[in-house]
């Protein structure tokens, strides 16, 4: 273990000793384990390709938390993404999974624990969905395929990724509205690295404001000094939210290529009534070489109930591939 590696595990092993130190005769109560999924399915029509049956979101998981004693909780979570077993993906297209795998194969999706102590949250993450998407881009990510992240082939406008693994992450208590966060990935086990990208978020929501601030420094294959700094900001007056995301990526040692750009997003969405909810969005990338590209997408839900709805759903780009999307969203 080097002694980078010892730095970063250092609070994580003061923390777990405080919380250990009580539990000689605390009683372990376990909630759960907890069945849930959710399968989103219909048809999607691409420029110049078949109409196909889709598959946008097909997930089965299981979760549950331990608690240990005040002091100390263990939350675990083991999820499947069946969607890229299920999908013909080429490149006109994209479904989770398949920027890591061949067709056909079943991605997992999360496989985390996670340690809830007083100290706030450490976790120990091979798999999981970005946290920094998750907690910076959320409220842009208002679609059903046209996602905008990393991850979605053309359809990629921004930089972030939308899945990460091997994540040693710790999240600070919340205090007046804001949370802390850091984290360390280690993407490549032979780069000489611990960690291959690194970063912190600082995220605000409280009442209807919502606003985060996100930076992270990655050494990757092809990319050996990639900075990248994201801010966004959404409002909720109740019946409409409106949001925004802006994301320079600087990659340091070839300003030319692909990895050096802006990108930015707002969105618009809007609950009509109990069955009906909207969402506008718009974003676009200054890409070099000849890769910008900018996108305009609408939805239309209708909710039977909470756990049910319908979509239609269309993205219109300038550079990639328009698409038409409608099915039926049902979790469990």
């Amino acid at each position: 273990m080097t002694i980078a590696t010892r730095r970063a595990l250092a609070p994580l092993t003061l923390s777990l000793a405080a919380a250990f130190s009580g539990m000689t005769y605390a009683d372990t109560h376990h909630a759960g384990p907890r069945f849930s999924g959710n399968l989103t399915g219909g048809v999607l029509d691409v420029s110049d390709r078949d109409l196909d049956l889709w598959a946008f979101k097909a997930e089965a998981g299981l979760g549950g938390l331990y608690t240990v004693n005040d002091g100390l909780r263990i939350r675990y979570d083991l999820v499947a993404d069946f969607a890229n077993a299920i999908n013909s993906v080429d490149n006109q297209t994209w479904t989770p999974g398949a920027h890591r795998q061949d067709d056909s194969e079943i991605y997992i999706r999360t496989a985390r624990v996670l340690l809830l102590t007083d100290y706030g949250a450490f976790g120990l993450q091979p798999r999981v969905p970005s946290g920094q998407w998750a907690q910076i881009y959320n409220n842009i990510d208002t679609f059903e395929y046209n996602r905008l992240h990393a991850q979605t082939g053309q359809n990629a406008i921004f930089g972030q990724a939308e899945q990460a693994s091997d994540v040693l992450s710790y999240g600070s208590p919340h205090f007046g509205g804001f949370q802390f966060i850091g984290f360390g990935i280690t993407s490549n086990s032979s780069s000489g690295n611990d960690f291959d990208i690194y970063g912190a978020r600082l995220v605000y929501s409280e009442g209807p404001l919502e606003f985060a601030i996100g930076h992270l420094e990655a050494q990757r294959p092809g990319i050996s000094n990639l900075g990248r700094t994201v801010l966004s900001a959404g409002y909720d007056w109740g019946m409409v939210t409106l949001a925004g995301v802006y994301e320079h990526n600087d990659d340091r040692e070839n300003s030319e290529g692909p990895a050096d750009f802006d990108a930015w997003g707002v969105n618009v969405s809007a609950n009509l009534n109990d069955n009906w909810s909207v969402s506008l969005g718009y974003a676009e990338n200054d890409k070099n070489l000849d890769l910008d590209n900018d996108a305009l997408i609408g939805i239309v839900r209708h909710h039977f109930n909470q756990n049910v709805y319908a979509f239609l759903e269309a993205g219109r780009y300038d550079s990639t591939d328009n698409n038409v999307a409608a099915g039926i969203s049902v979790s469990f």
